[in-house]
Order: C-alpha cells, then sequence, then structure tokens
C-alpha cells in the first residue's frame, strides 16, 4: 500500500504542469510579454503621429500589465524568491486591491484581476510563480523612466517608494 501511495506521488509530480504552461494556459491570455526597450528603439524610428497610432492601438488592446513589468514590479518589494513565490501564490488567489503592488493607473484602466488561482493546484501555483521570478530579470527602477517619462512629478510612476500606493509627485516617487 505504501509503495502504491508513493508510486502515485511520484507520477503525480511527473505530469505537475510546467510554469511556462500555467502562464501559457491561465496568464498570457491577459498578461503579454513585452519587451519594452526593443519596443521603444522600434518606435523611435517612427513618425510622430505613427508612434501615436501604435501607442493608442497596444493600449487598447492590453487586457493586463505586460507581465515582465508585473514582475519586476513585485521583485521591487519582494527581492527574496520565497517571498515573491509566497506574495504571487496569494495574489493569484485571493487577488485584492489593498494589497495589489501594481501602479494606480494600472488598477485604474484594468482593475483587480480574478481569482485564477483558485483553479490551480499548490503545484502549478508554485511552477508559475517560480517561472515568473526565474524568467523575468527586468528591474523596477530601469522602467520607471518608461513609465513617467523619466520626469517625477508627471503622476504616471504611481510611486516606486516602498509605499506602493503613495502618489506621485515632486521628489516622492524615487525618479531624479
Amino acid at each position: 500500500m505504501k509503495k502504491l501511495l508513493l508510486m502515485a506521488l511520484i507520477a503525480g509530480g511527473l505530469f505537475a504542469s510546467s510554469g511556462q504552461e500555467v502562464f501559457d494556459a491561465k496568464c498570457a491570455m491577459c498578461h503579454k510579454v513585452v519587451d519594452m526597450k526593443e519596443r521603444q528603439q522600434m518606435m523611435k524610428k517612427l513618425p510622430l503621429q505613427a508612434r501615436q497610432a501604435m501607442m493608442k492601438k497596444f493600449m487598447a488592446t492590453m487586457k493586463a500589465p505586460p507581465i515582465n513589468k508585473v514582475s519586476a514590479r513585485i521583485k521591487h518589494f519582494h527581492p527574496k524568491k520565497a517571498d515573491f513565490v509566497a506574495f504571487v501564490k496569494d495574489y493569484i488567489t485571493h487577488p485584492d486591491a489593498k494589497k495589489s503592488l501594481c501602479m494606480p493607473m494600472a488598477l485604474k484602466k484594468f482593475g483587480v484581476m480574478p481569482p485564477v488561482g483558485v483553479s490551480l493546484s499548490e503545484a502549478d501555483k508554485n511552477a508559475v510563480a517560480s517561472w515568473l521570478y526565474d524568467n523575468f530579470h527586468g528591474k523596477w527602477k530601469e522602467m520607471k523612466a518608461c513609465a513617467s517619462g523619466g520626469k517625477c512629478g508627471s503622476g504616471k510612476c504611481g510611486g516606486i517608494s516602498k509605499k506602493p500606493a503613495m502618489k506621485c509627485g515632486a521628489g516622492k516617487c524615487g525618479a531624479k
């Protein structure tokens, strides 16, 4: 009986989804992977009207913030993998605006995500959270200039300080 149980546990582990499989099945429909540096380089080559039209179309088709930005934002507040994984597992199961680390403008545009984690096993939650941590290496400070145009006080940075809900204002977001 113990051997049968052990074999079942091992087989169950073998059939658990990889983090990327979970992401592709449950997250990618809303959270796209967007290389902002590459996108900015490409857009610099376009005339102003074409850039504006492209950005408007891009923003209209987004259902949620790009996953690389989400991962960078979470890592900013939870740099240790264990903390990052615990936060992601909890948030995807019990999302709440009060514990969200999203920038205020993202919450306003997209709202709070649905609780997709309730349909996932613990193994799948661990897999996707670990995969996100391991595969997206952007730093939030690298991305804040993109969000705020590099100028503090523009109202777009969402607050880079240790207080995620802090409103942007001259000298408060960390942009110099």
